[in-house]
């Protein structure tokens, strides 16, 4: 393998929010001497048969295997990473956040307890040893988890999107290796996902205790509690498409009504899934309750239109948080209202306050809307 070199992988079925990731790529400073690689894999029929592909694709010494939704706003991630596997050469793998211990329930194995990311518009400041510039854990987020080493993912038993991280993690530890941590001044990155997919998550869970049955802190019995949870999440995870679905539909006919009478019932407001379609008819409400010149839902645009028009803002937005491009401040105003503004800072951003001082909202703009 070229020990001068980087790869960045990524699973791909999302042409825009790549697109988002790769900027956060593009801005990374990589040492000298070394080269950086981005590898695309698309329609991969599952996380671990795309990282396989990638894998197989470079001859990279170190691999960064990261989600599409991910954007690393540390410009020094590279040379970073590259001193934690420089401390130890038994480190196999390096994630953001982690846990020293297995979870004993389904939901349990996902509680990380180790680390720093940013998710959506959370902070995740966990615990860290005193000492070291890494912490050995047992298992670590697959948002980004980075190799030095080659270890096929386990395609043949997690052909979905659940448990390949936790999976990967075990069999660096099987072959010899650590999976670490690495102490963060400032959060690497930030993982913009609107929630997880449950739909499968706990048949895969069912393979992973056969696969890994064996290994301390791991579970063989599920109580009943743990089993009605487990259903009562499995349900919640299949209503998202049929939701979606429907508010799609609405939106494309221009259904602002029927949207609004959505929303306004408190069991739908609690769909972390359905969060931008809310945003939407929450924008489009406001905007038209207080007369405002510049509209986020102009007339024919349909729901995708609608969709990509949020997300760009809420990346503008990121980039101004993150110190991650000059001169966007401008096109914000030309585009969106402040009602719009005011209710994607509420929703993805994390230090609102350096967002609301670069934009000139004063203190009255920051809240009366939301």
């Amino acid at each position: 393998m070229d020990k001068q070199k980087i790869a960045f992988i990524t699973c791909v079925n999302d042409e825009a929010e790549y697109a988002e990731c790769r900027y956060y790529l593009d801005r990374l400073h990589i040492p000298e001497g070394y080269f950086a690689d981005k590898i695309c894999i698309q329609k991969a029929p599952s996380m671990a048969a795309g990282y396989n592909a990638g894998m197989k694709d470079s001859d990279a010494k170190y691999k960064v295997y990261l989600h599409q939704d991910v954007f690393i706003k540390n410009v020094s991630f590279v040379s970073d990473l590259l001193e934690v596997f420089a401390c130890d050469e038994r480190i196999g793998i390096v994630g953001m956040v982690g846990k020293t211990e297995m979870g004993t329930t389904a939901l349990g194995v996902m509680e990380w307890n180790v680390g720093k990311v940013i998710y959506n518009n959370e902070i995740m400041n966990l615990d860290f040893p005193e000492k070291g510039s890494y912490a050995e854990v047992v298992a670590a987020d697959g948002l980004l988890l980075a190799t030095q080493y080659d270890l096929l993912w386990r395609e043949d038993i997690f052909d979905g999107w659940n448990f390949y991280d936790i999976s990967q993690c075990l069999e660096f530890q099987r072959a010899g290796y650590k999976v670490a941590v690495p102490r963060q001044k400032e959060i690497w990155c930030c993982h913009d996902a609107l929630g997880s997919n449950f739909t499968a998550y706990f048949d895969y869970y069912e393979r992973f205790l056969h696969e890994y049955k064996d290994w301390k802190g791991v579970c063989r019995e599920r109580d009943s509690r743990e089993l009605m949870e487990c259903a009562r999440i499995r349900e919640y995870a299949l209503q998202i498409p049929q939701l979606r679905e429907a508010l799609e539909q609405l939106l494309n006919a221009g259904e602002k009504a029927g949207l609004r009478e959505f929303f306004q019932n408190p069991a739908f407001q609690k769909f972390s899934h359905l969060r931008e379609y809310e945003d939407i008819v929450y924008i489009d409400w406001m905007e038209e309750q207080n007369q405002s010149d510049i509209r986020f839902w102009n007339a024919h645009m349909s729901a995708s239109q609608l969709l990509g028009k949020l997300r760009r803002l809420k990346y503008a937005l990121k980039r101004i948080e993150y110190d991650a491009e000059d001169g966007v401040e401008s096109s914000i105003w030309e585009n969106y209202s402040i009602y719009a503004v005011a209710r994607a800072c509420a929703q993805y951003i994390t230090c609102k306050d350096k967002i609301y001082q670069r934009l000139g909202m004063v203190r009255a703009d920051r809240h009366q809307f939301l």
